[in-house]
This record gives structure tokens, C-alpha cells and sequence, in this order.
């Protein structure tokens, strides 16, 4: 007999492993539900990290439990774009609930959307494309939100209203209830999608299709994007749950979506802390020499070309050489601001990094003292029955 809560308490620490001998033990716990809404499919759906066999197993045990929103109207498949699920992961999600393709988040946003606007790859938004493709929306009366099912998703076990509460929130905002309408039951849908060979527009003109490039080339830190949840699994930061930064995408992301070490980037003298897709893509091997050697051939033509249009052919060769001196020079006052502004935003980045460790030193001295206190307390009213 497992434990209570243990399904949700094993999902919400990451126990994939552990998570998956417990549902093949007591399919059952597929149908745990936490206070917010969300099963153990949701909380697989959060992480790149858990097996496809977990998702496979929790499927097979609990099939409607795709089609269950949490309490921020999110779907499984909702969780696993934010999150740049792999196409495995996808092509999962979508056999087991085909219809959820057309099913909008509370913004209004289709999965499609939501995996340009979360930069998923290119052969994952093929599948997302495909998908729309094969499942039409006029079998489910256009696009729709989040529907709940009728019957309740939470166990008997879970009935108990003094359970304590987790300290993983989806939401800080109440939702609006959705419509019961229960969708129709389809069949496992095969899905199929066609691999991407980088040329097509659709994917260039995309300012996510191929997220390495901006990864790789961009010269300056991006500005931090200070959200009060992680900007992965959606759970707002607190005492207990810090904050940390992404360098290179500059994304707000706790720490179990952070590398566990920290890595190089561009632009960059030391180390610095980075979210688990960018440092997928940092550990990338670099590009080949040909590559390179076109990329310096296409700099030289565009530094001629930039040359020819602010040195007419009418100027003698001392305007000339005079012009390039002054380019020269305030490219190079350029570098040294970029620099500067770079120093200082390290500096902001390793202040708030030393706030937060400040502000939980403080919370465990409080704690300590109080502890003491009472003790000492304890000890004055013993003398005082003993006199």
C-alpha cells in the first residue's frame, strides 16, 4: 500500500525512477492529484529528464489524465512545449490525446504558437504542424480552452483537507472554471512528420526556429526577463524555491531547471550559470572550418560593401584613411562600453545572487535564536517548580 502522497511527493522531487516503480507497482497513483491541479503526467511533462517510460506507464495507467487541465488551465502537452520537450515526448502526448492540438492555453495561444514562442526545434514544430494537419478543427468545433472532465481526478486518499499544502504553486490567480464538456473519445492517432533541412522560409523568417544561432553569435547579454515564476514548470519563487538567471538567455528559471555546473559563453570571462536548453546547445560542438571560412568571406564583402558606400570613389586617399581611422576608433569605443556595461551587469547578477543567500541566512539565525528562546524559557519555568 503506498504512502500518502508519496506519487505526488516522488513527481515534485524529480524521483523519476522511483516515480515509475510506483505506478507499475499501483497503477492507481496515476490518479493522484495535488492542490493545484496537477497529476504526475503534468509534473513529468515538466522536465526533459523523465523517461519516456514513465510517460508510457502513467498513459497506460490513468488515459483520460492527458486530457485533464490543471489549475491553470494547462494541459500535459501545454507543459511539455513550455518546457521544449523532445519529439518523443510530443509525438507521445499527442497519440494519447490527438484533439489537445487545438486546445488554447488561457492567453488564447494554440500549441503551435506556444512551441514558436517557446523555441521548440524545427522537427518539433513539424510534428505540432502535422499534427494540426491530420486532426481537423472542425471535428472539434474550432479552437477551444482547457476542458475539465466530469468526474473528479482526485483519490479518496487525497480527500483530507488537512493535508499540508506543497510549496509548488502553478498560479497565484484563482481560474475560471471551464466548461464541462466532455471531448469525444478518438483512437490512437499515428502521427508522422517530415525531417526539416534548415532551408525552409516558414522556419527562417521564425525568430525562435533555430534558437543556437542567437545562442551563439549574440555579442551582448540579453536583459533579464525578473518574472515571479520559473520560466519552465511555472512555479513561483519564495523563500524556500530562489531564483536564478540564465546568462545566456536571460530567462528567470529555478534551480532544477539550472545545469548543475556552470559553462563559458560568449562575450564572457569566467563561468557563468545557464538553463538546461542553453547549456544543451553550448555543449554543441562548434561549427566546421568551411563554415567559418564562409562566414569570414561574407564579413569581408559586407565590410567592402559598407566601405564603398560611405567612401565615394571622388575622395582622394587621405579622406579615406582618415575615415577608416575614425571608424577604427569609435568601433573601438563601442567594444569598451559593451565591456563596461557587461562588468556591471555581473556585478548586479552576483548581488542578487548574494542577497538571496543573505536573506536565507538570516531566515535559519531567526529560526535558531527563536529555538534557543524557548528552550531558555523551558529551563526558567523548571527552576522556578523546583524552588
Amino acid at each position: 500500500m503506498p504512502k500518502l502522497n508519496e506519487a505526488i511527493r516522488l513527481a515534485e522531487a524529480s524521483n523519476w525512477q522511483g516515480l515509475l516503480t510506483l505506478v507499475t507497482a499501483s497503477p492507481s497513483c496515476a490518479r493522484d492529484c495535488d492542490d493545484y491541479g496537477m497529476l504526475p503526467i503534468h509534473w513529468a511533462a515538466t522536465e526533459n529528464t523523465a523517461p519516456l517510460a514513465l510517460l508510457e506507464r502513467l498513459i497506460e495507467a490513468y488515459p483520460e489524465g492527458v486530457q485533464v487541465p490543471n489549475k491553470a488551465e494547462l494541459l500535459p502537452l501545454h507543459i511539455a512545449i513550455r518546457a521544449r520537450a523532445g519529439v518523443p515526448t510530443l509525438q507521445l502526448l499527442l497519440t494519447a490525446y490527438p484533439e489537445s492540438i487545438w486546445v488554447e492555453t488561457p492567453s488564447g495561444t494554440p500549441p503551435t504558437i506556444l512551441g514558436v514562442q517557446s523555441c521548440l526545434s524545427s522537427d518539433a514544430l513539424d510534428l505540432l504542424r502535422a499534427t494540426e494537419r491530420l486532426v481537423a478543427p472542425d471535428a472539434k468545433g474550432g479552437n477551444q480552452k482547457a476542458v475539465k472532465l466530469p468526474t473528479p481526478v482526485i483519490s479518496p486518499t487525497h480527500q483530507s483537507t488537512n493535508r499540508p499544502h506543497s510549496w509548488h504553486t502553478i498560479s497565484r490567480y484563482t481560474s475560471t472554471p471551464a466548461t464541462k464538456t466532455s471531448p469525444p473519445h478518438a483512437a490512437p492517432l499515428e502521427l508522422s512528420y517530415e525531417q526539416s533541412d534548415g532551408n525552409s522560409s516558414e522556419d527562417n523568417n521564425s525568430p525562435c526556429a533555430e534558437p543556437q544561432s542567437t545562442l551563439t553569435s549574440a555579442t551582448i547579454p540579453p536583459a533579464w526577463m525578473l518574472i515571479e515564476e520559473c520560466f519552465v514548470c511555472r512555479v513561483p519563487f519564495n523563500m524556500f524555491k530562489h531564483r536564478h538567471h540564465c546568462r545566456n538567455c536571460g530567462m528567470s528559471i529555478c534551480s532544477a531547471h539550472s545545469a548543475e555546473t556552470k559553462m563559458m559563453m560568449p562575450g564572457y570571462t569566467n563561468p557563468q550559470r545557464a538553463c538546461l536548453n542553453c547549456a544543451a546547445v553550448l555543449r554543441r560542438p562548434p561549427p566546421p572550418a568551411a563554415s567559418q571560412a564562409n562566414d569570414k568571406q561574407h564579413r569581408r564583402r559586407t565590410s567592402k560593401l559598407f566601405t564603398s558606400m560611405v567612401s565615394p570613389k571622388s575622395r582622394d586617399k587621405q579622406d579615406r584613411r582618415d575615415l577608416r581611422l575614425r571608424v577604427a576608433e569609435l568601433t573601438k569605443q563601442m567594444d569598451q562600453l559593451m565591456q563596461t556595461n557587461m562588468g556591471m551587469q555581473q556585478q548586479l547578477l552576483d548581488q542578487e545572487e548574494l542577497k538571496a543567500e543573505t536573506m536565507l541566512l538570516i531566515t535559519q539565525v531567526m529560526t535558531r535564536v527563536s529555538v534557543l528562546e524557548l528552550q531558555n524559557e523551558k529551563y526558567r519555568q523548571s527552576d522556578d517548580f523546583a524552588m
